[in-house]
């Protein structure tokens, strides 16, 4: 699961639903990280016994994490490129492979599976965070100019660094699980600019093949993805990491013969439309692909930022409700940023061709909705429609 669309306009239902978002997602990570009973923070040894092969310790708690003391972060390295040097040279040394995510203001946490390389020793955990600003045309990539190495001369100063974190002694096992606790901010201390990030991880407190070796880091097996509205982070929705921009979804009640029915209780979404096809004909224009039943479909949603949507129109039958035109099957949506005014698309059902059974839609009454697809904070698929409309098919020459 992820969590953390908190954050939102300054309405007054917006803390409240930023508190009950962040509180579904510490639930989740503690779930995911539970441990036996942990009191300290993992990763501290007191044999100092040192092995030559990356066993696991217990996983970090991150309710442990989130309560320990912050350390100040200098990101001069960041704001005056060239500058400084990085503090993390080299990432061969392990991985973490984000699961969840919890944010608080400026605060975010994520967590993971950790995994060590072998004849690497775990000396601690100190995460070194970069966030980037997202591809607009690819929700799940770095925008132009920010694809390559920050901190060096010549590269664009980020937008969003990191002031605080939570730093984990340790000199033996590795946890296999940690938890990344940063406190954001900016270069010029000025408010966290609204927008779609991206945070890049990594971190040293490694030791390379023989102990006293030249210190080696670990990195995050992808960039983890975080919206900020009105100057608070956000966790998109059932997503953590979406490289190609996209989610998996299941789209079988938009399959042909399915009955359509609501799926799940929406996420808070509404889907309305404008400028409706109400009667359509059976017979092709020259020069055009088919006939279709179209109409502008919004999609509005208290919670603004980014989010996995899929919106169209999709016809049924009046007398059974299954889906007979425009049904889908694909098993992937992309993210979209929802702001104040919502997502408005055109959805076609074409009646004329793609139809389900026959090629083309026999004449008669139809039942018309547009729908809305996406994920909700655990990843599960969510199906909203509008209210039904009627659409008559007719054998007939269309207008003009």
């Amino acid at each position: 699961m992820i969590d953390v669309e908190d954050g939102e306009h300054m309405v007054p239902s917006r803390p409240v639903r930023r508190a009950r978002r962040a509180g579904a997602a510490l639930a989740s990570a503690v779930l995911a990280f539970s441990l036996s009973a942990c009191d300290a923070l993992p990763g501290r040894s007191g044999s100092g016994a040192e092995t030559s092969s990356p066993a696991a310790a217990e996983p970090m708690d991150p309710a442990a994490v989130a309560a320990a003391e912050s350390t100040p972060v200098d990101p001069s390295w960041l704001c005056r490129p060239g500058a400084g040097t990085p503090p993390v040279a080299s990432t061969a040394g392990g991985t973490l492979t984000p699961q969840t995510v919890r944010a608080e203001g400026n605060v975010l946490e994520v967590s993971g599976r950790f995994r060590l390389e072998a004849d690497h020793h775990y000396r601690g955990f100190a995460p070194v965070g970069v966030l980037v600003p997202a591809d607009p045309e690819n929700r799940g990539l770095p925008a132009p100019g920010f694809e390559g190495e920050l901190g060096i001369a010549g590269a664009p100063v980020p937008p969003i660094v990191v002031r605080e974190r939570v730093e984990v002694s340790g000199d033996g096992p590795a946890p296999s699980a940690v938890t990344a606790h940063l406190t954001l901010g900016t270069c010029d201390d000025s408010p966290l600019p609204d927008g779609q990030f991206l945070l890049r991880l990594r971190g040293g407190g490694i030791d390379g093949p023989g102990r006293g070796e030249a210190d080696a880091g670990w990195s995050a097996d992808g960039d983890v993805l975080v919206d900020v509205v009105d100057g608070a982070v956000e966790v998109v929705p059932g997503v953590v990491t979406a490289p190609s921009g996209e989610v998996p979804v299941d789209l079988s009640p938009l399959q042909c013969g399915a009955r359509l029915v609501p799926l799940g209780e929406g996420d808070e979404l509404t889907v309305e439309v404008a400028d409706p096809t109400t009667r359509v004909s059976t017979r092709v224009p020259e020069d055009e692909l088919g006939v279709s039943v179209s109409a502008q479909v919004t999609v509005t949603s208290p919670d603004l930022g980014t989010r996995a949507l899929f919106q169209g129109v999709v016809l049924t039958h009046p007398g059974t409700g299954t889906v007979v035109a425009e049904a889908r099957n694909t098993p992937r949506i992309s993210l979209q940023w929802i702001d104040e005014d919502g997502v408005t698309r055109t959805g076609r059902a074409w009646t004329t061709r793609e139809a389900c059974g026959p090629p083309a839609l026999r004449p008669g009454e139809y039942r018309a909705h547009a729908f809305a697809v996406t994920v909700d904070e655990d990843g599960a698929t969510r199906l909203v429609l509008s209210d039904p409309w009627s659409v008559e098919i007719v054998d007939e020459q269309p207008d003009g």
